[in-house]
């Protein structure tokens, strides 16, 4: 799980989705704002939509914080997973947020 100074809040999460750019990968949409800190701010959302089950749905959270603990840059990145995302390892979810994290 990443340190707490490490996710959005819920007035930077609000703001971020009001103001951010959006950005389509294969595995998921993503909404992403600058922020004046020298490192990343996530958040993650899994609908129910993805699984009923809220222990897989948080599974899927909890290996996407891990994957995303070595990426730095100084954005607010909001990460709204599809079902795709159950296929895929923390490397291959970290390589393909590695240039999000640049733009």
């Amino acid at each position: 799980m990443l340190p707490k100074n490490r996710r959005l809040s819920r007035r930077d999460f609000i703001s971020t989705k009001q103001s951010g750019k959006s950005l389509r990968l294969p595995w998921a949409s993503l909404l992403i704002s600058p922020n004046s800190l020298q490192f990343n701010r996530w958040a993650v959302v899994t609908s129910a939509k993805l699984d009923k089950s809220a222990v897989i749905r948080n599974r899927l959270r909890r290996g996407i914080y891990n994957s995303v603990k070595t990426l730095s840059g100084n954005r607010d990145i909001i990460i709204f997973p599809n079902k795709q995302a159950f296929k895929l390892s923390e490397t291959q979810i970290c390589q393909s947020l590695k240039p999000v994290t640049n733009i």
